[in-house]
């Protein structure tokens, strides 16, 4: 699983404005999603590779046994036709971008 941190030194301050910037750079335009507190849930497997970016709240995200906990500014890459496993962390609920990542982008 490949997952990216948002490191400051290189991002610069996280903010959602950044974050939708950053993942817009990857050659896609993502969707908004809010997920409910303690919510559990497997999105559908997608032919093509994905990413979903954590502008707030703490989530859980399993692809193929290989677990790791995001937060803001996290993002987690998910192969083609993997199906991940969102467990929402903690007391509130998360909202992640997400989009379909085009085969060609860089």
């Amino acid at each position: 699983m490949r997952v990216e941190r948002w490191d400051v030194r290189t991002d610069g301050a996280f903010s959602e404005a950044a974050l939708l910037h950053k993942v817009r750079a990857l050659g896609c335009e993502p969707a908004s999603r809010a997920y409910p507190v303690q919510a559990i849930m497997s999105p559908q497997t997608d032919r093509r590779p994905r990413v979903h970016a954590v502008v707030s709240g703490l989530m859980k995200v399993t692809i193929n046994n290989e677990a790791a906990i995001l937060s803001a500014g996290d993002l987690v890459f998910v192969p083609a036709d993997a199906t991940p496993r969102i467990e929402i962390l903690g007391p509130v609920s998360a909202t992640c971008f997400e989009a379909s990542l085009d085969l060609a982008a860089p």
